[in-house]
């Protein structure tokens, strides 16, 4: 355990008890604050986050016991190691009832022992900030399920995660927005011997650089305008765990630099400190740019790109794996009932066949979306075309003039065409006049007008 990780906060209104403790913990690498009472320790507690807090019990102004309790209610998970030379089975009792990690009595009899029962309580700590992610990540619902198809594009993609979740490569994902890009880096890392650590995604090209420098490396209160406390970085939350930057083509040439010298030397420093921090994590790169592209222009450094360029994956947009789309909609159905409380369903076969012609320029993402309107706006039953967006039928209608001889006179064509496109969308609506009254921007008489001129079915819903 990096003990330069750790934030100890010492709380006590006496000099030699805090000179001690600090002396000890200091020499062990430890950063120790220290706070002379209740109001202090509380608002040191809120800007620096510390690991494990050594509380006295009597002290002027609040109690022990009363900071205890507002620490909890502030993080409840912080250890906090309760000290008194005046203390009772009753305090005792209360202080663990209340939270506490341990109680000590003062003055130390062994110091040794003080400094085992910290590096215990960092440990819980430790597994219960990992059991917290862990519980976290299944309630979201992260799972394997969410990388689905059948394509030959998306089995071979599926084969080669299998090999290369296992490793510590570093891999660089490649594909349109809205591919699953990040969907595809958190398969790799719950296939990986590092899924029981953090994944952490960050889009690198909606953040300004600054913002994008202290989420990466943390900073110290004070190292610039508004940092008003010690916040960790990504690369220290993802020790042992993934990092997915995705759009990572969005860096500044500086931050491109900082990061190369993070994954080659395993190292860092927060902002506004001089201390080097090591860590331990996997990087996962993406981008919809033509990354070679970049490099010959300038804009991304070649030597960072031959770094994460070491295991590439592509993958490709939802309008090459039309053998897909069936998969993808039944899954987000059943995702999206669940989510909304529904049961709307299934997709009709018509249904079905529209979704595949469609071009779906905004790939998985844009289906995912497109089926929760579907089934927030839907009252359950089967799924018809009439039911998706308007746009998806007027993709398909462009098709229709193809079939209007070019010789006939243009009022003639004009009748033909109007026949030939109310057919299809009553045919897609299945009869239904008001949707099909949205779908074309014609008034429902005026609708009624036309049908009944070109002797079509109608529905009166």
């Amino acid at each position: 355990m990096d003990n330069r990780n750790k934030t100890i906060l010492i709380v006590d209104d006496e000099d030699y008890t805090c000179t001690l403790i600090r002396k000890l913990l200091g020499g062990k690498g430890y950063n120790v604050i220290v706070a002379k009472n209740g109001n202090e320790a509380i608002e040191t507690f809120q800007e620096t986050a510390a690991d494990v807090v050594l509380l006295d019990q009597r002290m002027p102004g609040l109690s022990g016991l009363q900071v205890l309790e507002k620490l909890k209610s502030l993080e409840s998970n912080v250890a906090v190691i309760m000290m008194t030379g005046f203390g009772t089975v009753e305090e005792a009792v209360t202080a663990m009832r209340l939270g506490a990690f341990h109680y000590i009595t003062k003055p130390f009899n062994n110091l040794d022992e003080v400094e085992l029962l910290i590096e215990r309580a960092l440990k819980e700590k430790l597994l219960e900030d990992e059991n917290r992610y862990l519980r976290d990540r299944l309630d979201r619902g992260l799972s394997f399920e969410g990388v689905v198809g059948k394509s030959k594009a998306m089995v071979e993609i599926m084969d080669l995660v299998k090999k290369v979740a296992p490793l510590h490569s570093t891999i660089l994902v490649h594909g349109e927005t809205g591919t699953g890009k990040e969907l595809l880096a958190k398969t790799i890392h719950q296939n990986s011997e590092r899924a029981d650590k953090k994944f952490i995604a960050i889009n690198c090209g909606a953040l300004t650089e600054s913002l994008l420098e202290s989420s990466l490396f943390g900073f110290e209160k004070g190292a610039f305008t508004g940092a008003v406390k010690t916040t960790p970085g990504y690369f220290e939350e993802a020790d042992g765990g993934t990092i997915f930057l995705d759009e990572i083509t969005g860096t500044s040439l500086k931050l491109q630099t900082s990061l190369l010298r993070v994954l080659q030397e395993k190292e860092f420093s927060r902002i506004g400190e001089t201390a080097r921090r090591k860590t331990d994590f996997r990087l996962i790169a993406a981008s919809n740019d033509d990354m070679e592209k970049e490099v010959a222009e300038g804009r991304f450094r070649e030597d960072l790109f031959y770094r994460i360029n070491v295991i590439p994956l592509n993958l490709p947009p939802l309008r090459e794996r039309k053998d897909d789309i069936p998969f993808l909609a039944n899954y987000f159905l059943k995702q999206m009932n669940n989510k909304l409380g529904k049961s709307v369903g299934p997709f009709s076969l018509e249904t079905i066949e529209l979704m595949e012609e469609y071009d779906w320029k905004g790939n998985v993402r844009e289906m995912e979306n497109l089926v929760e309107r579907v089934v927030a706006l839907k009252q359950g039953d089967k799924i018809e075309p009439y039911d998706l967006p308007p746009h998806l039928f007027k993709e398909r209608i462009q098709s229709i003039p193809a079939s209007i001889h070019s010789d006939l006179p243009f009022q003639e064509a004009k009748d033909h065409f109007e026949k030939l496109y109310l057919e299809e969308i009553l045919k897609k609506t299945n009869g239904n006049i008001s949707k099909a009254s949205e779908i074309t921007g014609i008034k429902r008489q005026n609708l009624y007008i036309k049908i009944n001129r070109h002797g079509l079915r109608r529905n009166e819903a």
